[in-house]
């Protein structure tokens, strides 16, 4: 059995190496988190991670049903990223009436159905907003649904001028 003093030298070198550790990996962390910040800044752009879910152009509603609460979350927030400003973006979606009118119709199949969504009324509200092209809601949706799914990174600033809008659009569709 080791004596006491070598499980302290033990024990504390331990300890020293997982404060170092940990150290090394939240200044690695900060550092690329500061590079990200000005890089963006520079560019005026919002950073777009590829893995993340991007729109492939296929249709909401697949063949065999209806989407989950959440892909349907991811839909509509992937949408208000070409309204908003934030630092980060998860999911593009273009907004388009075809995929507005889609949105709508999946509300009216689950409407007072057992699969009707949790948040509902919150999508119709929204829809119906964006369906007379009034996207003015666009940053509380966007938050709304960000905080309902936990987010720590990429809260929206504000709504896009028209020319960054463009943009953005030209970039990514």
């Amino acid at each position: 059995m080791p004596s006491t003093r070598t499980l302290i030298i033990s024990i504390s070198s331990i300890v020293v190496i997982v404060l170092g550790v940990t150290y090394w990996f939240i200044s690695d962390l900060d550092s690329s988190i500061e590079k990200s910040s000005s890089e963006s800044a520079s560019n005026k752009s919002e950073p777009i991670d590829p893995d993340r879910y991007i729109d492939d152009g296929e249709p909401l509603i697949s063949e065999d049903g209806i989407p989950s609460e959440n892909e349907f979350q991811d839909y509509i927030h992937g949408m208000t990223h070409q309204k908003v400003v934030a630092k980060q973006k998860w999911g593009i979606y273009q907004i388009s009436d075809e995929r507005i009118d889609s949105m709508l119709g999946v509300l009216e199949k689950i409407k007072g159905t057992p699969d009707e969504y949790e948040h509902f009324d919150f999508y119709l509200e929204t829809l119906n907003q964006w369906d007379e092209d009034n996207y003015q809601n666009a940053v509380e949706v966007h938050n709304h649904i960000w905080r309902l799914n936990g987010g720590t990174i990429g809260k929206a600033k504000r709504l896009m001028t028209n020319e960054e809008e463009q943009k953005y659009i030209n970039k990514h569709y």
